[in-house]
């Protein structure tokens, strides 16, 4: 699912399990689980529903000292695959764009 840079992602209800550094999630809404690796785990945990696709990439760009235009292409993607298993909702910004 394609999602735009400024789309505000936020935490859908579910049940975790989490597991050195990984997170099983299980939606009763979908009736499915899905695992998360640390990297998933780690975007997914800052998907509070204030912060944008973009400022999460720049926080995680200053945590680990990287261009945060490297890692966004990556959280764009991740993100998006969080939405289509129903693990995030997206609000403001173009859902749809896709534009980084």
């Amino acid at each position: 699912m394609p999602v735009d840079v400024t789309a505000i992602p936020r935490r859908c209800q579910v049940e975790t399990l989490d597991s050195d550094g990984e997170t099983l999630v299980y939606s009763a809404a979908r009736d499915q689980a899905s695992t998360l690796n640390r990297t998933a785990t780690e975007i997914w945990l800052l998907c509070d529903g204030v912060r944008s696709v973009r400022a999460i990439a720049g926080l995680l760009a200053e945590r680990y000292g990287v261009d945060a235009a490297l890692l966004l292409p990556d959280i764009v993607q991740t993100c998006g695959a969080l939405a289509a298993q129903g693990l995030v909702e997206l609000g403001g910004g173009d859902r749809r764009a896709g534009t980084a």
